[in-house]
């Protein structure tokens, strides 16, 4: 074999490692997954920073259970608006209601407040109606409300040293009782019609009721009855002539010289005058 054989050994062992060479230069260059190499190429990953933010909710108020006493509460204010209406007799309701203690508050009205449009209420309406120079009905019309409304009491005479007495104007057929110096009431009354009529004695004599300055000085409870029929709870000021209450009080001048008041006012006014009290009757 010699020098021959030695050589062909050597080709051999140089054809070898060739071929190694080449396949694994070729698996390198066909990729990772090639037979014979694996080459692990670890790629690093972008850093990447994430930031978590989170919103709170709305906070909801608390509601006490109980009202809190330092906080003032909400206040509801509903006005109603009253639209004056004509009102007559036999009617009822809030508007009548309205009109009698608008007529208790000036001085008119001195019953129950009831919302009915009654006999004690047509008759205050008259007074009124006296007292404002107004036609004498029992009718209460639209404008009646403003005038009333409007309405100061009377102008009377200056009395000094009386600040409680009873002023009789005949003009307007109204009875005034003043106290403290103050109108408290006006009542409506009828005086003498100025007619002739025959006396207790048979004599011809006017119905005319006095004049002047006065003082109560008799005073009878329940009825009086005379040659001209009866008086009920009568305060006498002159003579026979005296303050007393009637079935029939007329809005004019009806009597034979006594100043009628209707019943009930007769009853009030049993209450508040006194013997001694003065009294002033004018024109």
């Amino acid at each position: 074999m010699g020098v021959g054989a030695d050589r062909r050994r050597g080709s051999l062992v140089w054809s070898f490692m060739v071929a190694f060479i080449v396949v694994g230069c070729g698996a390198g260059a066909a990729g990772d997954g090639a037979a014979g190499f694996t080459r692990t190429t670890i790629t690093p990953s972008p850093s990447t920073t994430t930031t978590s933010t989170t919103v709170p909710r709305p906070s909801t108020p608390t509601v006490p259970s109980t009202p809190d006493p330092s906080v003032p509460l909400p206040v509801t204010t509903t006005t109603t608006v009253f639209a004056p209406i004509e009102l007559q007799a036999g009617e009822a309701g809030q508007a009548v209601e309205r009109l009698q203690q608008a007529m208790t508050d000036a001085g008119f009205f001195r019953d129950e407040i009831d919302g009915v449009f009654g006999e004690r209420t047509a008759t205050a309406v008259v007074a009124v109606h006296k007292a404002l120079d107004q036609l004498r009905t029992a009718t209460w019309s639209v404008g009646d409300w403003a005038a009333l409304a409007a309405y100061r009491g009377p102008s009377l005479p200056e009395r000094e040293g009386q600040p409680d007495r009873v002023e009789v104007d005949l003009t307007r057929q109204l009875l005034y009782r003043v106290e403290d110096g103050a109108v408290v009431d006006i009542i409506p009354i009828s005086s003498g019609n100025g007619e002739p009529y025959a006396n207790a004695t048979g004599r011809m004599v006017r119905a005319r009721t006095p004049r002047g300055s006065f003082t109560f000085y008799k005073h009878y409870q329940g009825w009086r009855i005379s040659y001209l029929g009866g008086l009920y709870r009568p305060w006498y000021f002159s003579g026979g002539y005296a303050i007393h209450g009637s079935g029939s009080v007329p809005p004019y001048p009806a009597s034979h010289g006594c100043v009628r008041v209707p019943n009930w006012e007769a009853d009030f006014l049993a209450g508040e005058l006194w013997i001694g009290l003065p009294i002033h009757v004018w024109d």
